[in-house]
């Protein structure tokens, strides 16, 4: 990883992770706020960007309009609909992106491999590091473990969360049935309760989903077999780990050829397992 300061551009400065974003930056000694965009209309355009994450004055206002330097790195946790635009005008500068932003269409998904092919781009549904290592480590279990163990995966986040089984948990599900050659569509199961009654089938893989209170997300995937059991957890208590993964992703990224990544690149993890 470079010594030099990085110098990073957020979109998406107003949302909860543009402000934590911000703050990272601010109390970071190796990266520096080059720029905070956010799109047109509602408050804080013009704001200082110091202000709106709480801290001191930068001399640095919110903005709606990207114009990224190449020296500089873009992350993006902003609207799907703007994601399209963020991805020209970084292939355009010629400064690498990372990408935060879910639920693309998958026209947006196709220009962003097409972007790849000129910058470097991090694209991912959660920078937490721990959750891409048990991520990994799941599939590397699996595999050693095979089909004659159960897994089960459990998940537990706040009482606002809508979708369930979480995303994250969907991710390490699949790792588990990649490793083991299973198709997660079909192996998947996350309504025993409302299933007809029937033993556990061998090579399911199953989800629980607990909604309550203000866990920001925990996730425990479970190997069972006769006499014995295997435990993964990973327990996130502060969103700030997103914002701290994602300004990981950023300072590794600036040195990379062009590219689409993920944070097992980051960490070094994609050619294990």
């Amino acid at each position: 990883m470079s010594e030099r300061l990085t110098p990073i551009v957020i979109v998406g400065a107003r949302g909860r992770m543009g402000k934590a974003l911000l703050r990272e930056i601010i109390i970071s000694d190796s990266m520096v706020l080059e720029a905070a965009v956010d799109r047109s209309g509602g408050p804080g355009l013009g704001q200082d960007a110091g202000r709106l994450a709480g801290l001191h004055e930068l001399g640095i206002v919110v903005t709606d309009e990207l114009l990224p330097r190449r020296s500089s790195v873009v992350v993006d946790f902003s609207l799907a609909q703007a994601t399209e635009a963020n991805i020209r005008k970084c292939t355009e500068a010629g400064v690498p992106l990372v990408l935060g932003t879910t639920g693309l269409s998958k026209a947006t998904r196709e220009l962003l491999r097409a972007a790849a092919k000129e910058v470097p781009i991090v694209s991912a549904a959660n920078f937490s590091v721990g959750v891409t290592v048990l991520t990994k480590i799941a599939g590397l279990v699996a595999h050693a473990l095979g089909e004659q163990w159960d897994a089960e995966l459990l998940e537990i986040h706040h009482s606002h969360k809508r979708d369930a089984p979480s995303g994250t948990a969907l991710r390490i599900a699949k790792a588990v049935a990649k490793a083991t050659g299973r198709d997660l569509e079909t192996a998947m199961r996350s309504d025993r309760a409302h299933a007809h009654a029937r033993p556990r089938e061998r090579g399911e893989i199953g989800i629980s989903a607990i909604r309550g209170g203000d866990s920001v997300g925990e996730h425990t995937l479970m190997f069972l077999a006769d006499g014995e059991r295997l435990e993964l957890t990973h327990r996130a208590t502060d969103r700030a780990i997103f914002a701290r993964g994602a300004l990981r992703a950023a300072q590794w990224v600036v040195d990379q050829e062009p590219g689409l990544y993920t944070m097992a690149d980051v960490l070094g993890l994609g050619g294990l397992g």
